[in-house]
């Protein structure tokens, strides 16, 4: 625009992945809570006591 560059807005990217997508795949439990991300928690499976 009139000779000057027009910085384009991308949502931000972590190697190609979106920001959400990359700490669901490589964040730990401790980390995630840690930083108050619950949101992204799985519940884990109950331990059977069957003894």
């Amino acid at each position: 625009m009139n000779g000057k560059q027009v910085k384009v807005k991308r949502p931000p990217t972590v190697e190609g992945m979106s920001v959400d997508d990359f700490i669901r795949a490589n964040a730990d439990p401790i980390w995630l809570h840690q930083n108050e991300m619950w949101e992204f928690m799985e519940p884990n499976d109950p331990i059977d006591n069957d003894d």
